[in-house]
């Protein structure tokens, strides 16, 4: 017997020939239509999902080192105040 993947017979194009337009699809057709339109939207969302998560990462990862370089700026900005300070308070 040969082996048939669900997933791979999933993603086959399915359909029915009519034999004219008056012809309607039962329930069952157009509830498969459904689910197969379902499938294909989320394979598209799956493949973008890693690619999503890898910017997001790169980006929270860019934010917390700016936060960082500011903060150390911040430091940087008090010290040399402090510095002028001491300076005027030594020339009077």
């Amino acid at each position: 017997m040969p082996f048939k993947s669900y997933r791979e017979e999933s993603r086959e194009n399915y359909g029915q020939k009519l034999e004219s337009e008056k012809d309607a699809m039962c329930n069952d057709q157009i509830k498969l239509g459904c689910l197969l339109r379902i499938a294909d939207a989320t394979e598209l969302i799956a493949k973008n999902h890693q690619k999503l998560i890898d910017e997001r990462d790169m980006y929270k990862r860019w934010y917390e080192e700016a936060c960082q370089r500011n903060l150390t700026y911040l430091h940087r900005i008090a010290g040399l105040r402090g510095y002028i300070k001491r300076l005027q308070r030594g020339k009077k």
